[in-house]
């Protein structure tokens, strides 16, 4: 064992038997029988970051933190939508059915994942369509919404419905994506606006997609990593965890996407007036390797 190349080194699982009706190309229970899956927690449980590099400033600093919560924190400071906020939220949970799930590998684990993966989804899509309509029509859309989603979750919880969960899953997701495309098309006439919109749903699109692309390459050529991770040992070997990219490339992806929807929705919302100042939504994004957020600010009427 030379130094920085120590040995995966396969263990028992603290939690029994896997039941979990997918497998993942990691070694199971090298760091510790407590946790089945150790890369593919702990990028759950690091789904965020404030800057993914270090910046300068007085002085040197990087801070991590959950999307959701800094998403969270970034609405609370104008507005408060709590539709914004229940979508952050459910970015947490997300990340939180994640650990569950790959800390354990049990049928359970995977239906808490995939469910928080379902009401974050619908979550966005109610914020995204029903910024123009009015409360009655809300009410209505979150009855329906709720009651399928619930639905799904109980169907597939009883009879492990993998395929018709997708498909539902990745209707929702096309469903909100037009919607969205709409809305931009229709509704957003300022040039700086639109850009500031379009930048964030192209890199939240490409960090996906990519999050996508790589874990499939992780699954297709899985044979050959684990050879690859055997030779390098830990902790190389960490970085050619495939599903562990997906963790973060997606989180970071859907945060995008929740920061779009709240721009879209401040956006679109009528101005307030107040003392002679108008209420403008404005996009706080310093560079790429920082996290976007939207701002409130306040200008006098000429």
């Amino acid at each position: 064992m030379g130094f920085l190349n120590w040995p995966y080194v396969e263990g028992v699982s603290a939690w029994g038997d896997k039941t979990s009706a997918t497998r993942f190309c990691e070694m199971d229970c090298y760091a510790t029988s407590y946790i089945v899956q150790f890369i593919n927690t702990v990028t759950c449980a690091m789904y965020g970051t404030d800057y993914l590099i270090p910046r300068v400033s007085s002085k040197l600093s990087c801070r991590k933190v959950y999307l959701g919560a800094r998403g969270i924190a970034n609405t609370r400071r104008h507005g408060k939508d709590s539709v914004i906020i229940l979508g952050h939220a459910m970015l947490i949970a997300v990340g939180l059915g994640s650990v569950a799930y790959h800390s354990t590998i049990k049928y359970t684990g995977q239906m808490l994942d995939e469910a928080s993966m379902l009401y974050a989804t619908a979550t966005i899509i109610y914020g995204a369509f029903t910024v123009t309509i009015g409360e009655t029509g809300r009410r209505v859309l979150s009855v329906i919404v709720t009651i399928a989603i619930i639905t799904v979750s109980i169907i597939h919880y009883c009879l492990s419905i993998e395929r018709a969960f997708r498909l539902f899953f990745t209707s929702l997701v096309f469903i909100g994506f037009l919607q969205c495309v709409w809305l931009l098309s229709t509704r957003i006439s300022d040039r700086v606006v639109m850009k500031g919109m379009k930048q964030l749903a192209l890199y939240g699109f490409v960090l996906y997609v990519s999050g996508i692309v790589i874990w499939s390459l992780d699954t297709a050529y899985c044979a050959e990593l684990l050879q690859f991770r055997d030779r390098v040992g830990m902790p190389l070997g960490f970085l050619s965890e495939g599903h562990g990219w997906w963790h973060i490339l997606t989180g970071l992806g859907v945060y995008y996407y929740v920061v779009f929807i709240e721009y879209l929705r401040v956006c679109i919302t009528n101005p307030s007036v107040s003392d002679k100042k108008v209420q403008e939504a404005v996009l706080i994004w310093p560079g790429i390797f920082s996290l976007p957020r939207v701002e409130i600010v306040y200008k006098k009427i000429q």
